[in-house]
């Protein structure tokens, strides 16, 4: 699926533990009418211990600096014990603020799970 340099949402990153950026993509005026799409690119290593999972979120804010909760994506990444995951994710979301950002949020902080990850904003009409 083609997407725009443009609307990149989270640039590849690599965490260990729960990662909300301090700052969003600016829409300017918000989504269209027909909402957008995040897709987000991951793979994960195997942990040295435990398991975890990992949920992505996508969070809006009005001035770049309190963000709310806005959709929770329906599947959450189990990072493996052994091997390796790896996977796409589709959030559709609507919103009317200015600015959105992902989170990814961990169920736990006791191990040393590892997820990289990118995500851009696609059109949800091709």
């Amino acid at each position: 699926m083609a997407s725009d340099a443009n609307a990149t949402l989270q640039a590849s990153t690599t965490k260990t533990a729960t990662y909300q950026p301090t700052t969003g993509l600016d829409l300017i005026t918000g989504t269209p009418n027909r909402g957008l799409v995040a897709r987000v690119i991951y793979s994960a290593a195997s942990a040295a211990s435990g398991t975890d999972t990992v949920t992505f979120e996508i969070d809006e804010s009005s001035d770049n600096s309190t963000f709310t909760n806005i959709v929770v994506s329906d599947q959450p990444v189990t990072l493996p014990t052994s091997g390796s995951a790896s996977g796409e994710i589709f959030m559709r979301f609507f919103t009317k603020k200015r600015y959105v950002r992902l989170s990814a949020i961990f169920s736990s902080s006791a191990h040393t799970d590892t997820i990289t990850y990118t995500a851009d904003i696609v059109s949800s009409i091709p």
